[in-house]
């Protein structure tokens, strides 16, 4: 056996542990120094977001209140401030293993800080999509409920699900994901329910389109409990739902299309004056 190939490679072992130790100790140097140094911006950055009260001003924009809508109960100043404790401290790690000699380790590194650009990106569409969405829903949910459409809320929540499905798209083509065949899906699915809504709009619901349409027009002429008289019914206005009105007579209460209240001649007498 030759024992001279066994203490050469012994001594290049020991004489390469020898000289890393020297990179090795100016890494970690590094990397506690910058370590030090992003947790010393974080805290002034903290502290300065603090100081000009950052998050009650955010709070009366109403950004807050929606994100905790999401799920979201962090502060903004503080994902800001660890955003910046992130970048610095990855950008020390980079240094810091190029100087120990793990260059494939840095390109790594290096390659995830080119990419967080596009992540950050990626979640603020997210955010603001979801705020947008959540808003959307909710206006077209109070617009329906004051116009007295009793579906308002799940009309309200579809139209949110549709913006929601199509900021995760933006999303993830921010991230680099191909989303032509996802976005194909989806257009096809929303032309597929627009053409059935049509079909049912032009074949069997136009009656009832009408009806809801002339409920906002009825809201707007009579009040509840005035009395009106058609050609053979008379009583009080009762309840305007969404697709007739219910009048409540001597006998009981008759049920009348919207559509008849708005189209028919219909006799209101004025309420006596009070002295």
């Amino acid at each position: 056996m030759n024992f001279q190939v066994v203490i050469d490679s012994l001594t290049k072992i020991v004489t390469d542990i020898i000289h890393f130790i020297p990179n090795l100790v100016n890494g970690l140097i590094i990397l506690m120094i910058g370590y030090l140094i992003a947790r010393l911006v974080r805290w002034i950055l903290g502290t300065a977001l603090s100081k000009l009260k950052f998050d009650p001003l955010i709070e009366r924009t109403g950004i807050t209140g929606s994100l905790r809508g999401l799920g979201i109960k962090t502060p903004l100043s503080w994902v800001l401030a660890q955003t910046v404790f992130t970048f610095l401290l990855l950008s020390f790690l980079i240094t810091s293993t190029r100087l120990m000699g793990l260059e494939a380790v840095a390109q790594l590194l290096e390659r995830l800080l080119g990419f967080l650009p596009n992540i950050i990106a990626a979640v603020i569409i997210f955010l603001l999509g979801g705020v947008a969405a959540q808003f959307v829903g909710n206006l077209i949910s109070n617009v329906g409920a004051v116009g007295g459409l009793t579906y308002a809320a799940r009309v309200g929540r579809v139209v949110q699900y549709i913006i929601s499905l199509f900021v995760v798209v933006l999303a993830l083509g921010q991230l680099g994901v191909d989303t032509a065949i996802l976005v194909t899906a989806i257009t096809i699915a929303i032309a597929a329910f627009g053409l059935a809504l049509g079909l049912a709009l032009g074949l069997g619901a136009r009656g009832l389109v009408y009806n809801v349409l002339a409920g906002y027009y009825i809201r707007q002429r009579f009040t509840t409990g005035r009395p009106v008289a058609l050609a053979d019914v008379s009583g009080e206005i009762s309840t305007v739902g969404s697709v007739n009105t219910v009048l409540r007579t001597r006998d009981g209460e008759v049920v009348v299309p919207n559509s008849t209240l708005l189209e028919a001649t219909v006799r209101s007498p004025r309420p006596p004056a009070t002295s």
